[in-house]
This record gives C-alpha cells, structure tokens and sequence, in this order.
C-alpha cells in the first residue's frame, strides 16, 4: 500500500509541475511516506525527520513533509516533535499532495491534511498514468482503509473506513501499466479479498475480488497476477477456485493467519478458528499441490499463555508456510489491545518469537528444496546490487531467484535451472546454457 502511495504522490506531483531527481541531496521536497503498524517504526521516522530538520535549517526554499498512516495516528503532534516540518498529509488525502506545495510557495506553514479532508479516491482518478513506470511489476491499489476492527489493529484509525476503487478505474490504471512495459500486477488493500462487499453484487456465485480478477485476467500482455493483504475470512470457494482457472493468478498466497489458538483468535477479533483455516490451507493445496504459502503470525498478545503459544506452533509444523513474517506484538494507542490485562513480558515474546524463527528456518529450506534442479519462469527485475553481472527475479511462486545474465534480459521471463537453494533464494542458471 505504502508503495503504490509513493508511486501515486510521484505522478500527482509530476502533474503538478515538479520534477523528481536522483538522489535525496539534489532535492528540495524530501517526504517520507511513513507506516504506522508497530511503535519501532513510528521512532525510526521521527529521528529521520530530526535529521533532515538539520539541513532544512541550512537550506532556503527546502520542504519537508510527512505523508502515510503516521501523519494520521499523529496529527499535529508532529508539528510539536519536529517543530521544521511544514506539512503531514494522511492515507486518504494524497491527492492533494500538489496543492500542499503550491500553498507553502505561497507562505502557508505548517499544513496537516487528515483523512477525509479530500475524497480518498476521485471518479477521475487518472494521476496514476503520469507516474514513471521503473518495474516489470507494478502496485495497484483497489481498496483503501478497513472495517474489521481487529484488536491489534491501528489501520482503522489511520486508513479509516474500507473505500473502493470502481472496476472501470483499476482496470484502466492496470491496461496504462501493461502498455508501458509492466508484466506482472500486484492488487493491495488492507483486506483485499473483500473488495466490493455489499456494494458489487455476487454474479454466479462469484465475489466482487473474483469478478475483478477475472477481468484484470483478460488484459492482453499481462503475464502475472498476484494481491495483498486478504483476510483469512475471504476465501471462499470461488476465489479458491480461481488458482485453477486463471493461469496468470500466481501459485501463492500470502494467509495471515496470526495464531494457531483459538482463545487467542477470538480475543484478536479474527473472524475464523484454528479449524476453519486449516480446512481452507488445505484447499488451497489441493487446489494447486506446489501452492507456496506464506503468513503472518503475532506472539505475545496479551493473554498468550503458553499453550496458546504451543498450539501456534503446531500449526506453523503442520502448515509447512514457505515464508512467515513473526512479530512480537507491539501496543499501539487507540487499539483496544493496549488496554487489555496480562501484557506478555518482552522476554517471553522474545523467546517465542525465536522459536518461531527458527522453526521457520527448518520449513522454507525444506520447502525451497523443491525446487532444486527444477526449470523454472523467472519474472527479471533487476540486476544485482553487488554485482550487476547477476540478475534476480521472481517464480510465480514469489521464489526469488539469482543468476548470471546480460542486463538486456530485464524485464523479460526466462528459463531458469535451479542449482542451488538457501532458506531465502534460489541460484540457477538460464536453460539455454
């Protein structure tokens, strides 16, 4: 979601007249597009404000701004913590991201727009087609905000209510990136596969998510389809089918499922049972055996004994995730998890989290052992960093993949045979060779 954020306040501000540079020092307009899920990283971008708050000091005519969910969750607060900051602009009110500008020009100081100041997404939502298209693989955001509530949760707070795109406006923003080179799209919203809920009627027992997917499948020169964040609660049966019907939908699912306890569930506010997600992980399996799985899961919620904890963890061995994103639970104000009883000493959270880790260490090696001397497509998206005679990509089982290659294979799909595997990436070489 961030991403796409960032891509789309680029596009707006091209329109707007400015130009963007390559690299932070030869700019005057520095914003940082912020997160606001865990506290540490609240912290890590008010002392990056600090920093540049030092050279604005020594700067004429050098802005600074704050855009994402921490402008939300903080308001003018952050005017008080980083008294140089001329302006925050929340989630919901990117759009107006040019005009912010414009108005400081004119000696305005100090602007903080918040959600719901301007519409979230306009009809004429077209600012996306002036943004420099730099990836094969693309964002598009098809919803914005969440209605769920979950306990731990501050993207209600900050991305306010679930708003959504109409179809006409994705699948013109989706045609826009495949004409210019784009292969592969990847569908956000904090709960993805509730798109058009009670707003898009169900056609043949399909979901408004399934209908869209079918659409954005029909688009000629597009190769992949992939989405995040869905919601456990979300696959049903028609989604789960989809993986079998519309070969661009990638053989991946990223399913959050949070923890394997029950009692911990319910006191999350997650809208399933241990049983109900592993019936519906077991479907998807069936549905495409080689399906790559990946979760997020949360230790030391409050409350977490130690059974809850161990019924997590025969979950994570019996589910065999290819990938797991494990946090420690961090309180955030606003949630009604903060105000809950029996807080999880950091230590144990600690504890836990390792095992999980390492645990997780055991299951990706193991499920990346899969893939050894296998041919497989790779999606090429760059070069190596470290050393720009070695390419990566991705399978579309979101494996990533090194290999040497001239940079002309950028941007295209190529035979690649597996060599070697880690717990992180694959190692081939190209077929042809």
């Amino acid at each position: 979601m961030n991403g796409h954020d960032s891509e789309l306040m680029e596009s707006v501000l091209i329109s707007s007249g400015f130009q963007r540079v390559d690299s932070e020092a030869a700019a005057n307009i520095v914003i940082l597009n912020t997160c606001s899920v865990r506290e540490q990283a609240e912290h890590k971008a008010i002392g990056r404000l600090q920093q540049l708050a030092r050279r604005k000091a020594l700067e004429k005519n050098f802005y600074l701004g704050v855009s994402g969910c921490m402008a939300q969750n903080l308001g003018l607060e952050l005017f008080r913590r980083v008294p140089a900051l001329d302006f925050a602009i929340a989630p919901g009110s990117i759009y107006a991201i040019g005009e912010v500008l414009k108005r400081l020009e004119h000696g305005e100081k100090q602007i903080f727009l918040a959600n719901g100041d301007i519409e979230t997404f306009a009809e004429d939502d077209t600012n996306f087609c002036r943004r420099k298209i730099t990836r094969v693989s693309a964002f598009v955001t098809i919803a914005n905000g969440c209605n769920m509530n979950c306990a731990y949760c501050i993207v209600p707070k900050t991305r306010g209510r679930e708003t959504c795109r109409p179809i006409n406006n994705i699948m013109h923003e989706v045609q826009f990136l495949v004409a210019n080179g784009v292969k592969e799209i990847i569908l956000g919203g904090q709960i993805v596969n509730f798109y058009g809920i009670r707003k898009i009627p169900f056609e043949n027992g399909k979901s408004p998510f399934v209908q869209l997917l079918e659409k954005i499948h029909t688009i000629d020169g597009l190769e992949r389809i992939r989405f995040l964040s869905p919601h456990p609660s979300g696959f049903r049966d028609d989604l789960i089918r989809s993986y079998s019907d519309l070969p661009k939908l990638c053989p991946h699912v990223h399913f959050p499922i949070q923890s394997g306890s029950d009692r911990i569930l319910r006191a999350m506010r997650r809208s399933y049972t241990r049983r109900m997600a592993l019936e519906i992980l077991g479907n998807l399996r069936r549905s495409i055996p080689a399906m790559a799985i990946s979760t997020d899961l949360i230790v030391g919620f409050p409350g977490e004994m130690e059974e809850d904890f161990h019924q997590t963890e025969q979950l994570f061995n019996e589910i065999d995730f290819d990938m797991a994103f494990i946090f420690k639970y961090s309180p955030r104000a606003g949630t009604s998890a903060a105000a809950m009883g029996n807080q999880i000493p950091k230590i144990i959270s600690e504890e836990r989290n390792q095992i999980l880790l390492k645990r997780l260490a055991v299951t990706s090696l193991r499920r990346n052992q899969l893939f050894l001397n296998s041919h497989q497509s790779v999606l090429v998206e760059a070069s190596s960093a470290k050393d720009p005679r070695i390419l990566w990509g991705y399978t579309p089982h979101h494996k990533k993949v090194f290999f040497p290659a001239p940079e002309k294979m950028i941007g295209k799909i190529v035979d690649v045979k597996i060599t070697r595997i880690t717990t992180c990436a694959l190692t081939g070489t190209l077929a042809s060779e």
